[in-house]
């Protein structure tokens, strides 16, 4: 339930509704009383039976059938609405109740039942009340009427592109809303976390339900309302950011330590971390079964890291970054390449939005990706640590073009990554090494085509201890990759062997460098 629901929560409606109903019914006696005469010349003998048993014996059936369809409506909407919230998550069932359409709708079935039981017990010979049966007519006449329209909106109303959308949108208030009071209004921060485990709740349902289109809609969701709400952080109060100790309670950070928690206070991610935390659960989940949903979870994760960068928020891109690791770590784990090489293209993708803004940021992803290729090649996940190296030869090479600050040291990292690997004999290890040493004699071949040729001999010299034969290998499945595009359907579809024709010349050069040696 949401903060401001208490045990009293149907008193509202209660009063709304019996306020209404009288007023109108009041209202309308009162102009039959001051218009009387003119509304007995209009309405009577012309419209409506000057017969006062005639008018009774209409307005008692009417009572009956208005209660009727109420009640046929009711029990069909209850049961499409709970089909829903058995599918979806148990919160539109509140979603559905608290919304102002359905309980207008309500409203006037209501107030025209209630109207037409007071009409038909009040009318005395002399005073027919025409305006108020009038009146009570149109009531019931709509009542009727918006049956098929009220159905129309009740399934269009649990879609989950509309209750979704609406989700965002009342997210998107709280928030405006703590802004524009300049301080945390009561219950906000909960009722925020309540959305989010209500997107969550859907997406999760609707992943074993094997709904892709609404786990992936409900991830972007999430995306939509973190993006929205980063550029905001700086006008939020400092008390948004503190915690209150409720945090204990809730799942998503039930199991974290007051180490972990006094972290997320500092770095003031406590929504960002809530969000990723329902990421990493569809992630882990999904990539072995479902992977559109694992890489929907990817793409969006990196779509907030770059909303992030824009505003410069440390936190949220730290926060991203270990996330990243911790989805690398789960692939690796479980023996999962192929979602780890997905996870390496988006973590790429990030590592180059910061290359001219975070050099300190960007020098830890180069750590991450040697650490979490070294760790694959552990595990026997073969072909990880040979994708990192393609990525950070990408990286390095961008690195060089936009004339980074710490390029010389970024380099020095990306010679390290065949460093463990060395000593390995292992036929396996040996790919990998050689994979890495591609992607080294690449970036090579790049210098040199830039007249670069320190650079260039920097990474020939680390290469130097290489055996001849295993040169030679590199020399033959490089130039024997005439396609720039791989003959398998892969998510990247990227060759990582393939030299551009420019830098093939090059590459020769740089071989003939070991020839010469």
């Amino acid at each position: 339930m949401k903060s401001e629901e208490k045990s009293y929560y149907w008193i509202k409606p209660l009063l709304i509704l019996l306020v209404t109903s009288l007023t109108v019914f009041f209202f309308n006696r009162a102009v039959d009383i001051i218009f009387h005469e003119q509304l007995k010349s209009f309405f009577g003998g012309k419209i409506f039976s000057v017969n006062l048993d005639t008018i009774l014996n209409s307005f008692g059936n009417m009572g009956e059938v208005v209660t009727s369809v109420l009640g046929i409506e009711i029990t069909a909407i209850a049961i499409i609405v709970q089909l829903a919230a058995n599918k979806y998550s148990s919160k539109i069932m509140e979603l559905f109740i608290t919304d102002s359409v359905n309980f207008l709708i309500v409203a006037l079935y209501v107030v025209a039942g209630t109207n037409t039981i007071l009409l038909a017990n009040t009318m005395h010979e002399g005073a027919i009340p025409y305006f108020s049966i009038f009146a009570t007519l149109l009531f019931l006449v709509a009542s009727i009427i918006i049956v098929i329209p009220h159905f129309t909106y009740v399934f269009n109303f649990l879609r989950p592109t509309h209750f979704l959308k609406n989700i965002e949108i009342e997210s998107k208030k709280i928030i405006k809303k703590i802004i524009k009071e300049g301080k945390c209004v009561n219950g906000s921060r909960e009722e925020l976390a309540y959305n989010i485990d209500f997107i969550g709740d859907v997406a999760l349902n609707s992943y074993y339900q094997s709904d892709r289109a609404v786990t992936l809609l409900s991830i972007n969701t999430l995306k939509n309302i973190l993006n929205f709400y980063i550029p905001q952080k700086k006008y939020l109060p400092e008390e948004w950011f503190k915690l209150s100790g409720k945090e204990a309670l809730d799942p998503d950070f039930a199991d974290y330590s007051q180490f972990v928690m006094k972290r997320i206070e500092e770095q003031k991610v406590l929504l960002e971390r809530k969000v990723f935390r329902l990421y990493e659960m569809i992630f882990i989940k999904s990539k072995a079964t479902q992977r559109d949903i694992a890489s929907g979870v990817l793409l969006n994760s990196r779509l907030i890291f770059n909303q992030a960068v824009n505003y410069e928020d440390r936190g949220v891109m730290w926060t991203i970054i270990q996330y990243f690791n911790s989805f690398l770590r789960s692939s690796i784990t479980s023996h999962d390449p192929r979602s780890a090489f997905n996870t390496l293209e988006h973590y790429r993708l990030m590592a180059e939005k910061i290359i001219t803004k975070h050099e300190d940021l960007l020098e830890k992803i180069y750590f991450f990706f040697k650490y979490y290729g070294q760790e694959a090649n552990k595990y026997q996940v073969f072909f990880i640590l040979e994708t990192a190296a393609h990525d950070l030869y990408a990286v390095t090479r961008l690195a060089y073009e936009k004339k980074v600050p710490n390029f010389e040291h970024l380099l020095d990292l990306f010679l390290t990554l065949d460093q463990p690997i060395e000593e390995e004999n292992d036929a396996q290890n040996e790919i990998s090494l050689i994979g890495v040493r591609i992607a080294q004699a690449k970036l090579a071949a790049f210098f040199i085509h830039r007249n670069e040729i320190k650079l260039a001999r920097k990474i020939y010299e680390d290469m130097l201890v290489e055996p001849k034969t295993r040169i030679e290998k590199i020399k033959e499945i490089i130039f024997g990759t005439d396609t720039s595009e791989f003959w398998e359907i892969t998510p990247r579809g990227v060759n990582f062997y393939y030299v551009s024709e420019e830098d093939r010349e090059a590459l020769k050069k740089f071989f003939e460098w070991f020839d010469e040696k």
